[in-house]
């Protein structure tokens, strides 16, 4: 069976017009309307070769090479710093970062579209840009006016990197453990000292400087300190006036895969660093950045399955084997590589559709004048960042291991890049909150009020594309969407219950995490399949129609499994003391 090929890019592109609220978002601002379909198109095309020509050739020697620590200094391979100074001179750096600190004010969807398409071809250099553009908004938000004057311009030009510092040797998400430390000097700055890990691009050889933004506990004025003292964040600088601070890069980790990336242990010993915002306030003052954080990681695990099924799909259709005539045939005529192939596409058509929605309403909230939609669009994007940052890992690897498995021995060989996909995945579950903390998350925040609003603002979008596929001609999908749907409410009203014990909640929390997922990958699949049920679909949608239609397969028995998983509760692990007995 032939594969016709059909340029990514044009499939993201079909994906952005589908995608809930993107017409809302053009029409939110003079900036997001500059995002016209031809001008998507273009940047999609342009961001396609960039990646071709510069983060491909970084990625293969990266892969082998990996990066040094020499004389205290990290370096990369050649090719890093060619593909950063191309990617800053071209504008990729700020694509949807305010006008007023000189972004280009483009849609975050649009931005996620196009760290796709980069992703695709090295997803441990997507790993630098987005601390980058994460302290901007830090900065933006809660320096001060000689703080921003001095590092705001070289961020936003790329010529100067960033970190976060968050995770420490005894305090990975636990931040209330943290030891490092800020005092307070004579002149207003403060002395930071401490140890920090899991630092990606903790040094680099990359941009002259870096802007470590950082927590660190700060004991009230004159009071001595304590381990239950506030959380404040500094910006503590790499250098001052050309002179390298007293940081220590202690080592590079050795890591499974992202090997262009440097994960950093780095010591703090007495660096001058600039608070940001107010002390004590440096946990709420993160969540600024929380959104295009978890969205970059869902990104990263979405590009990696969606190269690894692409590479799939094809080698299917060239791969001869079987069949009972003289010739073999292609192995996509078997059911099994066919049920294979659609069950990839099918993850990853609909991550991505969560991805722009997840994006298109963090947008339409940060721009409306009306308060009920921000309130509402708040809500549906804090609902679904938990679920998209741990299905774009799940995506990931899981699509990567199931590309390996259709390419058999040739999968597991250096030759093909789907190994390499396998590695890179591996960690996305794990960074920015495990699997079990988002749905802690999920389970223990957003199913009481306040956190419930999001809860019931994606009930009424799911249920009502769920009529809409109906309505459309595919009554059979539309009725196992709904279905799922009430078993996912039945579950989640039962959790949010007063009388449910802590210890069951979140035993049964990631299997909630894993419905929740479920019936949101089926929402987009029920919106995907409308569209090409249309008579007048063009070629993509029907193929995007296609993913859509197997997603909803067999939804209604996965959500009663996840669903009778969820509300197990505390009796599923009564097991672990005897397992741990001596």
């Amino acid at each position: 069976m032939e594969v016709t090929p059909v340029a990514i890019d044009s499939v993201i592109a079909r994906h952005l017009t589908l995608s809930p609220g993107w017409d809302q978002v053009r029409a939110a601002s003079d900036t997001f309307a500059q995002a016209t379909d031809d001008m998507v198109a273009e940047v999609l095309n342009s961001a396609g070769r960039f990646g071709a020509e510069h983060l491909a050739p970084l990625n293969a020697a990266a892969d082998v090479a990996g990066c040094r620590l020499v004389d205290g200094r990290v370096l990369t391979v050649a090719e890093h710093k060619s593909a950063w100074e191309a990617f800053r001179e071209q504008g990729w750096l700020m694509l949807d970062a305010s006008p007023e600190i000189g972004g280009m004010g483009l849609p975050t969807a649009l931005a996620n579209a196009v760290q796709e398409m980069m992703d695709r071809h090295c997803p441990a250099f997507g790993m630098m840009p987005v601390p980058s553009r994460a302290g901007t908004r830090l900065l933006h938000a809660f320096g001060d006016e000689a703080t921003k004057a001095a590092w705001l311009p070289s961020l936003i030009e790329g010529t100067t990197g960033a970190t976060i510092c968050i995770s420490e040797p005894d305090a990975g998400s636990d931040v209330r453990r943290l030891r490092t430390r800020g005092t307070r000097n004579a002149d207003g700055t403060w002395s930071i000292t401490g140890e920090k890990c899991w630092i990606s691009f903790g040094d680099q050889d990359v941009t002259p400087r870096i802007a470590h933004f950082l927590l660190a506990k700060t004991a009230p004025e004159g009071q001595a300190p304590s381990p239950k003292d506030p959380i404040s964040l500094f910006l503590v600088p790499s250098e001052i006036d050309g002179t390298r601070q007293p940081i220590v890069v202690r080592r590079i980790e050795e890591k499974l895969g992202l090997h262009a990336s440097p994960t950093c242990v780095m010591g703090f010993e007495g660096a001058t660093g600039y608070l940001l915002g107010e002390v004590g306030r440096g946990l709420p003052q993160l969540f600024v950045m929380i959104t295009n954080m978890r969205l970059a990681t869902g990104v990263m695990g979405l590009a990696i399955g969606s190269k690894c099924a692409d590479i799939a799909h094809a080698y299917a259709a060239d791969r001869r084997q079987g069949g009972n005539g003289p010739q073999p045939v292609a192995i996509n005529d078997h059911a099994d590589v066919q049920l294979q192939v659609l069950s990839m596409a099918a993850r990853v058509e609909t991550l991505r559709g969560m991805v722009f929605a997840t994006a298109n309403a963090a947008d339409i909230a940060r721009t409306t004048t009306d308060a009920d939609e921000k309130a509402r669009c708040d809500a549906l994007a804090g609902w679904l960042l938990p679920i998209i940052k741990t299905l774009g890992g799940e995506v990931g690897f899981g699509v990567a291991s199931d590309a390996i498995q259709v390419l058999g021995g040739a999968g597991y060989t250096r030759e093909w890049p789907v190994e390499q996909g396998l590695r890179d995945a591996r960690v996305l579950t794990v960074f920015e909150g495990t699997t079990g903390m988002q749905a802690q998350d999920l389970t223990l925040r957003r199913l009481r009020a306040p956190g419930a609003a999001g809860l019931e603002v994606f009930l009424r979008h799911a249920r009502a594309d769920a009529e809409a596929l109906g309505v459309a001609g595919a009554w059979a999908q539309a009725d196992a969407l709904a279905q799922a749907l009430d078993t996912f409410e039945t579950t989640a009203r039962q959790l949010a219950a007063a009388d449910q014990d802590q210890r069951d909640i979140e035993s049964g929390a990631t299997a909630f995490l894993n419905l929740a997922g479920i019936v949101a990958s089926g929402w987009i699949a029920a919106r995907l399949m409308a569209a090409g049920q249309a008579a007048d679909a063009d070629p993509i949608a029907r193929r995007l129609a296609a993913a859509g239609r197997f997603a909803l397969s067999d939804i209604a028995p996965r959500a009663t499994l996840a669903a009778h998983q969820a509300l197990a509760g505390a009796d599923r692990i009564t097991g672990f003391d005897t397992l741990c007995a001596g």
